[in-house]
């Protein structure tokens, strides 16, 4: 806020995931005329940054939203793309100019389901009764264009938070609005293949991660399940609930060197 006049999309706190990439930290202020940045890692200075384009959409609202910036090589040009209070935006790695905007895929409260990339498409849902959607970029003289391919109403398909995986040809997600319905997605169709009404272990949202063929949700509630990362059906392995619970229970699990880590509040 303080070096470049940025804001948030709604009262909650900044809460990206800065990204490294090579000699550059790739951030997203939020402000109108630094809606993402690039600075030098070693010295803090700013390389370039990018504006928020004025046609960017009338869905959502002005500012950063809770996503973290991710890489892609769409229509063979390297972008980073983020999903912003006004929905996603690409912008080239090299100068920080915009190269498409997707408005559809924003509410006005909160947008958090960081996107996925898969060769020339990128997912998208954020919550709220909002969707999900896929793009297809393809090269336009200097610039890419980003072409609808699907998208999913709010109560086939929405991931509120706790984000979402790409497993071989496969998304898994919680589902709804606050919920974390386990589900399974074809990428390039939307087809939902299993879940999307299954309850699971817990309630609220679920934190996702995956692991050896396996993901672990952890549940607003605190309950924490196993489920088999199976495009074929729901295989739940087992699930408990930590003996402290202090929730709502957002923070993403972690496994690191064969331990699962879980963070409540302020202890581990």
């Amino acid at each position: 806020k303080q070096d470049f006049g940025g804001r948030m999309m709604s009262g909650w706190g900044y809460s990206e995931s800065p990204l490294i990439d090579g000699d550059r930290v790739i951030c997203t202020p939020g402000a109108n005329d630094a809606i993402i940045a690039a600075l030098d890692k070693k010295t803090g200075k700013t390389i370039w940054k990018s504006s928020q384009p004025a046609d960017v959409g009338r869905r959502g609202r002005d500012g950063a939203a809770y996503s973290s910036v991710i890489i892609s090589n769409g229509a063979g040009v390297k972008q980073y793309v983020q999903m912003t209070g006004r929905g996603l935006i690409s912008v080239a790695a090299d100068d920080g100019r915009t190269l498409w905007v997707y408005n559809r895929v924003a509410n006005g409260t909160a947008n958090v389901p960081t996107p996925i990339v898969k060769g020339d498409y990128i997912f998208c849902s954020s919550g709220y009764g909002t969707g999900a959607g896929l793009v297809k970029l393809s090269k336009n003289g200097k610039g890419v264009d980003a072409e609808e391919v699907y998208f999913l109403g709010g109560k086939t398909l929405q991931n509120h938070h706790g984000g979402m995986i790409l497993v071989d040809d496969h998304i898994y997600m919680g589902h709804g609005h606050n919920n974390g319905f386990p589900i399974c997605v074809e990428f390039a169709t939307g087809k939902i293949v299993w879940g999307g009404a299954i309850r699971g272990a817990g309630s609220g949202s679920a934190a996702i991660i995956y692991a050896d063929g396996n993901f672990i949700f952890r549940y607003q509630s605190g309950e924490v399940a196993l489920i088999a990362a199976n495009p074929k059906k729901y295989d739940l392995r087992g699930s408990f609930k930590p003996a402290y619970v202090k929730g709502p229970s957002w923070s993403h699990p972690v496994v690191c060197n064969g331990k699962l880590y879980l963070r409540e509040k302020n202890v581990l």
